[in-house]
């Protein structure tokens, strides 16, 4: 897939991004990886990482 569409299958998903758990962010993160956009990728795994710490305590 390519991001453009990785953007239309995520789209209900990116709008509600403050809701998704870390898990959730991490398989987007990989799946941008994998079309070559590494910079949104970079991006949903700092949030992934950020949701962790958070839910740490």
């Amino acid at each position: 897939m390519t991001p453009d569409e990785l953007d239309d299958l995520f789209a209900d998903l990116i709008a509600q991004i403050d809701r998704l758990d870390a898990g959730a962010l991490e398989l987007m993160a990989d799946a941008y990886d994998r079309a070559g956009d590494v910079d949104r990728a970079r991006t949903l795994w700092g949030l992934a990482d950020s949701r962790r710490e958070a839910e740490r305590t």
